[in-house]
């Protein structure tokens, strides 16, 4: 009896140092978006293995995790989400409930979030109130800055012997988004044009920034009626519009259509690009590009 007692102590003992090795080794983060994945590399190095949920190509206002995708979010030890996307929304208790031991972050804190909608009006940029909470936050250098120091703090407060090395990498990535930030402002100073249009509103944040307005062709998250996209047509006439951006992860057929009515061109971004810092240059370029035109 003393033997099965024995030999059960010792059972328990190697499974508690087990679960406590574990908790304490658990390098695994997981994040929702691609972008958000470079974030959290620029921060930590490569001393994490990064899971993304949302796949390239899929939309992040319905997508659905797989089986795996939650058993890889539950051998995490965080989850930093974007914190509004639709999605996310949708499936944060399903999260929770299946990996409870994980550490829940919302990469929105800290951040003037846009309520509503996604045109801006001409004289003050506010938005208009139509949907909620614009979710798309890192399409703002000034958020992305935000949005890193919440993923160092976090990471800095769980590997304290790292924080320096930590330190030194969100430093030097904010001095690239403020490059980049000046970038930007210098590159669409001189632009008289002020408007463009985009099929999703994905760069609200963006627009905000930079004194834009954006007009998107998707309405109330919603594919476009005949009536909205003639208001589109005619819209893009007014403001002299020459550039119509879409996303591989929307339709195209509206777009095509103002495109044909106007003339206009259709270009292709991609604000869930892994590489974001590469995209934004990239975008701030096809803007530039389509002022001048």
């Amino acid at each position: 009896m003393k033997q099965v007692l024995y030999l059960l102590l010792v059972v328990i003992l190697l499974t508690a140092c087990n679960n406590q090795t574990k908790k304490t080794d658990n390098k695994t983060i997981t994040v929702t978006i691609l972008p958000q994945k470079y974030f959290v590399e620029q921060v930590a190095g490569s001393n994490f293995k990064v899971n993304v949920i949302l796949p390239p190509g899929a939309s992040p206002e319905n997508y659905e995790p797989t089986p795996q995708q939650l058993q890889e979010l539950n051998n995490s030890f965080i989850y930093f989400y974007v914190g509004h996307l639709g999605f996310e929304k949708s499936w944060m208790k399903k999260f929770s409930d299946n990996a409870p031991d994980v550490a829940y972050i919302s990469c929105s804190k800290g951040i003037d979030l846009l309520v509503g909608g996604h045109e801006h009006c001409d004289d003050d940029h506010d938005h208009v109130t139509k949907n909620g909470t614009d979710p798309h936050i890192w399409t703002s250098p000034e958020n992305v800055k935000t949005m890193s120091r919440t993923i160092y703090n976090e990471l800095a407060n769980r590997f304290p012997k790292q924080a320096e090395e930590f330190k030194a990498n969100l430093d030097g990535f904010i001095q690239r988004i403020d490059s980049l930030d000046f970038y930007i402002r210098t590159s669409l100073a001189d632009s008289v044009q002020r408007d463009f249009m985009i099929f999703h509103p994905s760069l609200g944040y963006f627009a905000r920034d930079y004194h834009l307005n954006q007009h998107a062709i998707e309405f109330e998250g919603k594919s476009p009626s005949a009536a909205h996209v003639r208001k589109m047509v005619d819209l893009t006439r007014e403001r002299k519009i020459k550039t119509i951006f879409v996303q591989q992860q929307f339709e195209k057929d509206k777009a095509e259509t103002i495109a044909r009515e106007t003339g206009t061109e259709l270009v292709d971004v991609d604000p869930l690009a892994y590489d974001w810092m590469a995209e934004m240059y990239s975008f701030t370029e096809k803007l530039k590009e389509s002022f001048s035109n």
